[in-house]
């Protein structure tokens, strides 16, 4: 069930967490984070990642409105980490309101993963407080940290979220 404040979001940023939910529903392992692979699932082709160099491939999107975009990097696989994935919204501004690309509700990103085998677990502070938030499925761990969402009207937005785990 779409909330009101998804129903609110620009098409774009919709279509893009709808593209990231539907891949993170099919990946199986770490060999499925190739850019073929991404790319497909989100319509775009990845490039080189100037920035990181060799090993990187990235897509950035055009203007979704207000000034925001979304990104789409992979990196290959490393003798000591797996292939990885980040998703994130962007805007130039880091004081911008969010609330445009509020697309990808917390609850919509839990129910979508954990009804395609993926297991949620806190990651603990050493302070007793949550530092993370880990999705696992087979040889993937995705992480969620405070600084990757936002609280919009009483709702927890992800606007980022990223593969975290060596071999």
């Amino acid at each position: 069930m779409v909330s009101s404040l998804e129903a609110h979001a620009l098409p774009g940023a919709r279509a893009a967490a709808d593209h990231l939910l539907a891949f993170l529903s099919t990946v199986s392992s770490s060999e499925m984070l190739v850019p073929a692979q991404i790319g497909k699932a989100f319509g775009v082709t990845l490039g080189p990642d100037a920035e990181n160099g060799a090993g990187w491939t990235v897509y950035h999107s055009s203007d979704l409105g207000h000034g925001w975009t979304y990104w789409v990097q992979q990196s290959d696989a490393k003798p000591s980490m797996k292939n990885g994935f980040s998703f994130w919204f962007d805007h130039p501004d880091r004081t911008a309101d969010a609330t445009p690309v509020c697309a990808l509700p917390l609850d919509r990103l839990r129910a979508t993963l954990t009804a395609h085998g993926w297991v949620e677990r806190p990651v603990p502070s050493e302070i007793g407080s949550i530092l993370a938030i880990e999705f696992a499925k087979n040889d993937i761990v995705l992480t969620l940290t405070p600084r990757d969402g936002t609280d919009i009207n009483g709702i927890a937005c992800v606007l980022s979220l990223q593969t975290a785990d060596g071999r």
